[in-house]
């Protein structure tokens, strides 16, 4: 029998980390809709 299993997690990057994060979200939605 199989188990499925998932973590759910909430993420508190700091200002420098957020601003890194959003700007490759950006990089990956760019690339996906090209």
């Amino acid at each position: 029998m199989k188990r499925l299993q998932a973590f759910k997690f909430q993420l508190r990057p700091g200002g420098q980390q957020e601003c890194e994060m959003r700007r490759f979200a950006g990089a990956c939605r760019f690339v996906f809709n090209r």
